[in-house]
């Protein structure tokens, strides 16, 4: 019998062409970030919970939200008086109330964003015969985030507002009563507002915040025209609040909105203010609907000055409107 020699060529390439394909589903798998032998789940990238609240007000309190970077958030916001009032009462200064609806109390401002985490704030207030400006800081230091590792936001607020209020007093001098300007030196119609935000998106329906506030007042006494001097309010010039609020949402575009801000150590002649908003956005506006006891539209009037109580209807309608304009590329801030 003759044998048949070994054709080593084809069993050369049958075994080159065998390990060429073993190692291309080697590399395969290692370049598939999916490949796991007991199909193990991969880990949830953590994020940051975003929408706590609607804009950066529950209702008068600051929410745990801030203006995008390169926006502007124009904000108007507006107190009719107390309807308590009743539709007239001639024993008041404005005479014809029309519950409530005869008074306004007014504020203009906005916010603009610094950057993520930055936010500054101006404004101009008219509250019954006060008049002032006000600005603010307000600045986030921990940011919630989806995987509970950070299970708050924790944001600080400072905040100083001047009085520019011309005070008045009326002497009686040789030829008659006089009136002269009672002069009011500028460091007490200073107020100062220190506050820390610590807030939390507990799911996509409920929000809420804890404000642990201290008010320094310039002044803890009141004027009144009525007889035209200064009277003590019986406040300290140090207060001390814990602010509360929530915001539950109803619908895509609407949520209710409640805030409670106790003082801790003594209120004097005042309140603590309570208010309900509801919140309503339409594209690029919000408009905030609140019924509250406070007439103040900065957290030194509506935390330590608030003077009606909504046991006896010293309650007020209200409204915020807010209108966000883009002033850098965001772009910019990636």
């Amino acid at each position: 019998m003759v044998k048949q020699p070994i054709q080593w060529g084809g069993w050369v390439k049958t075994l080159a062409l065998s390990t060429l394909s073993f190692l291309s589903v080697q590399v395969q798998a290692q370049d598939d970030s999916s490949f796991s032998l007991f199909d193990e789940p991969s880990a949830p990238l953590a994020e940051k919970v975003q929408y706590a609240f609607k804009t950066t007000k529950v209702v008068n309190l600051q929410s745990s939200e801030l203006v995008d970077p390169g926006v502007f958030d124009f904000k108007m916001s507006h107190r009719f008086g107390a309807i308590n009032g009743g539709a007239t009462d001639f024993n008041r200064e404005d005479a014809v109330n029309a519950f409530g609806f005869d008074i306004a109390t007014i504020r203009f401002g906005g916010e603009y964003g610094v950057n993520e985490n930055l936010m500054v704030g101006l404004g101009r207030y008219n509250v019954k015969s006060e008049k002032g400006a006000d600005a603010y800081v307000k600045y986030r230091m921990m940011h919630q985030t989806t995987d509970n590792k950070k299970p708050f936001s924790i944001l600080l607020l400072g905040a100083v507002d001047y009085r520019n209020t011309r005070y008045n007093r009326t002497i009686i001098g040789i030829a008659g009563p006089v009136t002269l300007p009672w002069g009011i030196p500028d460091k007490q119609r200073l107020n100062f507002v220190g506050q820390v935000i610590i807030g939390k998106k507990v799911n996509d329906d409920f929000s809420w915040i804890l404000s642990p506030t201290i008010v320094h007042s310039g002044m803890n006494d009141m004027y009144q025209s009525s007889s035209e001097s200064f009277v003590s309010t019986g406040t300290q010039k140090t207060q001390f609040a814990l602010g509360m609020g929530f915001r539950n949402k109803l619908s895509a575009r609407t949520s209710l909105n409640m805030e409670y801000i106790p003082i801790l150590n003594g209120n004097g002649v005042f309140y603590n203010s309570f208010s309900v908003g509801l919140d309503v956005e339409t594209g690029g506006h919000v408009f905030q609907f609140d019924f509250t006891n406070s007439v103040g539209l900065n957290e030194s009037m509506f935390i330590a000055r608030t003077a009606d109580r909504w046991g006896t209807a010293g309650v007020r309608l209200g409204f915020n409107l807010h209108r966000v304009f883009t002033v850098v590329d965001p772009t910019h801030f990636q």
